[in-house]
């Protein structure tokens, strides 16, 4: 499928990460909810978003908005800290309906492009994401404070001095309305909360407001995917993540992954991945 939803892995308690890109990769068509601001320190980079490509040099910055389909071209030598967060981090900000919607048109709205910012805005945004990679990777005591602090500080300077774009540029640009992605957005939400229980179409499409054949049609038109395929696929995510980070034994990893039994989740691991879970875990870290 040449367009799919990323499922970033952030942390629920500090729904944010900040890391590196580094050489001539290729990254394919996805999209993802969360906010992704994506910082050239060396090389170029060519950027696609929404269908519209973009040039990306050495020292700039573009705020690519939950929803917008994207894509890169890296050149070699090339080095991005690629910085990626739910609104949900500023939960405290973000107390009411109203003061949730504001921050997404805050970014739905300004100029996504640094190359449009005065030079000394995006210098001061480029030493903000600078400061929150540096700390997200060495992790020091008391390192989300800091963190939390430059996002503040980077939601002030969206504010006051990026420029905003005409209200409809952007919303015309994106290839899913506003109000979808707030039904997606819904239904992602559902999913992460549930996804160790049983989940059916028929409670997600109730939950949502939606009769189980409307819900069908948007899903599969909007994902590309049917909803049974893309809470499986996120159960897939969530399993290869608790691979990775922790030493849980694979026969756990099933139930906190949310599939119904062990052989369920081996066949559809090795279906996925072309490997059973216990050597994808071996393959990444050695036979340990």
């Amino acid at each position: 499928m040449g367009l799919y939803l990323e499922f970033p892995a952030l942390d629920r308690d500090f729904p944010m990460r900040s890391f590196t890109n580094e050489g001539g990769v290729i990254v394919y068509p996805h999209w993802h909810k969360e906010m992704e601001l994506i910082y050239v320190m060396e090389g170029r980079l060519n950027l696609g978003v929404n269908d519209v490509p973009i040039q990306m040099e050495q020292g700039e910055i573009y705020v690519i908005n939950g929803g917008d389909v994207h894509y890169f071209l890296a050149s070699p030598n090339s080095e991005r800290i690629v910085l990626q967060f739910d609104l949900a981090v500023f939960q405290e900000f973000s107390l009411t309906e109203d003061e949730g919607k504001r921050l997404r048109d805050l970014f739905l709205h300004v100029s996504p492009s640094s190359v449009n910012w005065d030079s000394d805005v995006a210098q001061r945004m480029a030493k903000i994401l600078q400061v929150i990679h540096l700390e997200s990777s060495q992790r020091k005591l008391g390192y989300r404070y800091v963190v939390k602090a430059k996002l503040y500080e980077m939601l002030s300077i969206l504010e006051r001095y990026v420029p905003r774009l005409m209200r409809d540029s952007r919303e015309d640009a994106t290839s899913k309305s506003q109000e979808t992605l707030e039904k997606l957005q819904q239904i992602f939400a559902y999913v992460e909360e549930h996804y160790q229980e049983t989940i059916t179409l028929q409670q997600v499409a109730d939950y949502v407001g939606f009769s189980s054949y409307y819900f069908t049609k948007l899903f599969k038109r909007n994902m590309g995917i049917t909803f049974m395929t893309f809470v499986n696929d996120y159960r897939l995510s969530k399993a290869k993540w608790i691979l990775l980070n922790e030493e849980t034994p694979v026969t756990e990893v099933a139930e906190l992954a949310g599939f119904s039994s062990v052989k369920t989740f081996h066949h559809a691991f090795k279906r996925a991945m072309g490997v059973s879970p216990l050597k994808y875990r071996r393959t990444i870290f050695g036979n340990k």
